[in-house]
């Protein structure tokens, strides 16, 4: 502790190069911390809907292909199941706006007990589930346009040629890491106007895209899971079922080639930085050869000196880390950024675990930035020093 003094005085001797050096950090950490984000939200997201026991029943094809409507029903009636709601995308667009927003077709009478974590008026859902053409909002979704209970909310459709009259019944509320931008309506609306554009025929209606269920007991997710399987094993219409956990990892795997891309390219970063910030102790090392060399000649020994110059280089870049990751946490937190998105994001944020792991990247660069200049100014002999004194 008594070297304290001295440590940050070399730090400040030099104060443009010290701030310039501490702000490269501080930048880079910053957007690292942005990217690293994008990664881990949904991994940690996916992590923590192991506590809601819920399992999500879709087509074996994937994504591509439906799941009839009435397996909801027999789906439901699986002991140990609470209750079962479809969702199916719907995908219209908004006025003129080109990125929609999460739209789903749901069972208005299960969906807030299957999504318990959600919570929402009893009057709006009460008025939600009486109106066939009506729907609930999220709140950051009614936050960014303005809305309110009884605005109209029309839809253009995309994916499906035909519009929905949505009428605002509620706006539901819920935990951070949750998606509060997504629009919910009855899939009875949804089904009524794909046998509109079929002629009577029928085509396409009567499917969900997927089925979540609820049920009462973790213990028997994944012998549920199996049993809905092995029902549907024989069917046209065979069906994959995991658990709501595996299914939101399944997204982050979709991702993986990019993630080892922007990994590639944030370590290429943070090994430039490391090269600046070497740099920038090397000068500074430099200036103070005569200073190294009393040190030793009053006998601070090798390994001392060498501490030292480390300890300065992991301050430097310690401060920086500290401003650049939780800095990056606090504006997260602060500034709503997924507004900003276009409706790609429901939500952004920046875990501790994240702005911490930034902060111990940031002295590791500290301590391997200082390594080379230190052991260079450890190794030079008190002679020389003393030659330039003289």
């Amino acid at each position: 502790m008594k070297y304290l003094h001295y440590i940050y005085r070399n730090a400040r001797r030099n104060p443009v190069r010290s701030l310039l050096t501490i702000a490269s950090t501080a930048v880079t950490l910053f957007l690292m911390m942005i990217l690293v984000s994008f990664f881990t939200i949904n991994g940690e997201v996916a992590k923590g809907l192991g506590e809601y026991n819920r399992i999500v029943a879709m087509n074996s094809q994937g994504f591509a292909g439906q799941v009839p409507i009435s397996r909801v029903r027999e789906i439901a009636a699986n002991e140990g199941v609470i209750a079962a709601t479809p969702f199916s995308w719907y995908g219209g667009k908004y006025g003129e706006e080109q990125m929609p927003f999460a739209q789903f077709g749901v069972d208005p009478d299960t969906i807030f007990q299957i999504y318990d974590e959600l919570t929402i008026p009893a009057d709006q859902l009460k008025a939600f589930r009486e109106d066939k053409a009506g729907c609930v909002i999220g709140s950051k979704l009614a936050e960014d346009r303005g809305w309110k209970v009884g605005d109209p909310l029309p839809l253009k459709g995309d994916i499906y040629q035909f519009d929905l009259d949505l009428t605002i019944r509620g706006i539901y509320d819920g935990p951070h890491d949750r998606d509060r931008r997504m629009c919910m309506f009855h899939w009875s609306y949804l089904d009524e106007g794909l046998k509109r554009i079929s002629k009577g025929e029928g085509a396409g209606s009567g499917n969900a895209g997927v089925i979540v269920a609820k049920c009462s007991n973790s213990a028997q997710l994944a012998s549920l899971c199996r049993k809905i399987d092995a029902d549907y094993v024989n069917s046209d219409k065979p069906s994959r079922t995991q658990t709501e956990e595996a299914f939101g990892a399944m997204f982050s795997e979709m991702m993986r080639d990019l993630q080892w891309l922007i990994a590639a390219i944030g370590m290429a970063v943070l090994v430039s930085l490391i090269f600046v910030a070497g740099n920038a102790m090397a000068m500074a090392l430099r200036e103070r050869t005569t200073e190294v060399a009393i040190l030793k000649a009053i006998g601070f020994n090798r390994s001392l000196v060498l501490n030292l110059v480390l300890a300065e280089a992991v301050l430097v870049a310690g401060i920086g880390g500290l401003l650049g990751s939780f800095g990056c946490k606090i504006l997260c937190d602060v500034v709503d950024i997924s507004r900003y998105s276009a409706g790609t994001l429901p939500f952004f944020f920046v875990s501790w675990k994240t702005a911490l792991s930034g902060l111990l990247v940031s002295l590791l660069i500290g301590l391997l930035s200082g390594i080379i200049p230190a052991v260079t100014a450890a190794r030079r002999s008190v002679i020389q020093g003393l030659r330039k004194v003289v």
